[in-house]
């Protein structure tokens, strides 16, 4: 009997509750970039979680852990997934102390849901990243993945208070507290955020919320050039207005947002998006302001969203920024108008098309590339748009491609004088190699 069926038997006897399938044609669905587990476990509680880590490590085998896979394609093509720890069946929101702010959760719950029990008390997590009913907690902080209103209330690494972690020799690890001012040592809760599971399993977070805005507001803005867009972002940041979102949609991108989510915006020039919530007094006030900054800049139309038309709206532009070939790319704002500009240049170079939409208060693109199996033109198309955005003092990741693409470039980028501290800290926490190598940065 091999490692896999006896692991198998015993987490049967000790724990006959928690789901284990081997079955081949079950497996196929969860495969990653082709990869196939030997073995799906879906434990009910946290301490059946543990066990299973623990007996993963003692039988020398590696571990994946899985939400509700909305992204389980970011990172480079994994070495081997022996089990893989479906976390789904975690999803208990433990507490919510409302008149504090803040929630306690287990981390199988989606997004949607846990936004849903918030909201009978007027209250949200700020988090909104794309595919909230079926991205899970846990996989939304092992990728620290945001979304547009990022700009007002920060990524996941701001909102975390404090998690539980099991860490490979089955030690349940717990990081920061449940009240907002908890600064007392190291700050480890940022640790495990974005590690893509490579240092420890997250099993439990505790949050701080947000009330419910009063109202809600979108602006559009239309523009024939990218410089006199960011010239609008410059004055929108630099001015005492409060937008929790400022995105900026490309001609390509909405001509996408026309065609496959049937959701109208100028297909000439540029479109930005300025969301402001609050009172409506507040938010009036604050569009009239933007009007008037926009105008110095050559601003075409103007219109506005509220409501379901709103919502819709958002739901596309998160949406959009999934596409089978996504590059997102990290640079200075005062950037983005001369990055765009390279963008073209490099896609005519290589006889390719590109849509963009930008975090544009932020500095962060998601840029998918097409034709997306194009290998001979995408490799030398993505290195040279990696070295542009490195040159600016930033970086370009492949969130999403085709495995055939994994294999010929690297996901990432080059590893960074820090990677040596990066690989003291994963034998730190993983000696033996329990968690699956091969996805993050450097092959860790």
């Amino acid at each position: 009997m091999g490692k896999i069926e006896t692991l198998a038997n015993e987490l049967q006897q000790q724990m006959p509750h928690v789901e284990i399938v081997a079955d081949a044609e079950i497996l196929r669905n969860y495969a990653v970039d082709g990869i196939l587990p030997r073995l799906i476990v879906t434990p009910t509680t946290v301490t059946e979680a543990t066990r299973v880590i623990e007996l993963t490590q003692q039988h020398h085998l590696t571990l994946l852990p899985r939400g509700g896979g909305s992204r389980t394609n970011l990172g480079g093509l994994a070495e081997q997934i022996d089990v893989m720890l479906i976390t789904t069946r975690l999803t208990h929101l433990l507490e919510h102390e409302a008149p504090d702010l803040t929630c306690h959760v287990e981390a199988g719950i989606t997004l949607a849901q846990l936004q849903q029990q918030l909201a009978t008390k007027g209250q949200r997590l700020s988090l909104d990243a794309p595919g909230a009913d079926q991205a899970t907690i846990g996989g939304l902080l092992a990728t620290n993945a945001s979304g547009p209103k990022r700009l007002r209330y920060g990524t996941a690494r701001d909102l975390v208070i404090g998690l539980k972690v099991i860490q490979a020799s089955g030690e349940v690890a717990r990081s920061g507290g449940r009240v907002v001012k908890n600064v007392a040592g190291y700050d480890l809760n940022k640790l495990y955020i974005g590690s893509l599971g490579t240092l420890g399993v997250i099993v439990e977070a505790n949050f701080k919320l947000h009330p419910l805005p009063a109202s809600e507001r979108t602006l559009l803005l239309t523009y024939t050039t990218a410089d006199d867009v960011m010239r609008t972002v410059m004055a929108i940041t630099r001015s005492s207005l409060t937008p929790s979102a400022i995105e900026l949609i490309d001609a390509r991108a909405a001509n996408d947002m026309s065609d496959f989510f049937g959701f109208r915006l100028p297909t000439n020039g540029y479109t930005l998006a300025v969301n402001f919530e609050g009172s409506p007094a507040t938010i009036e006030r604050q569009i009239n302001e933007t009007h008037l900054l926009a105008r110095k800049y050559h601003v075409l139309l103007g219109d506005d969203l509220e409501g379901e038309e709103q919502e819709r709206f958002w739901e596309v532009v998160r949406e959009h920024i999934q596409g089978s070939l996504t590059c997102k790319v990290s640079i200075p704002v005062s950037q983005i108008a001369p990055y765009l500009q390279t963008i073209d240049d490099v896609c005519q170079r290589h006889d390719l098309e590109a849509a963009t939409i930008a975090h544009a208060g932020n500095g962060i693109l998601y840029v998918e590339l097409r034709p997306s199996d194009a290998l001979q033109r995408l490799v030398p198309a993505i290195y040279e748009l990696r070295i542009t955005a490195q040159e600016e003092r930033g970086s370009l990741v492949v969130e999403r491609c085709p495995v055939d693409l994994k294999r010929r470039i690297s996901i990432w980028g080059e590893p960074r004088g820090d990677f040596p501290m990066m690989q003291r800290l994963k034998q730190q926490f993983d000696p033996e190699g329990t968690f699956v190598r091969g996805r993050f940065l450097g092959g860790l």
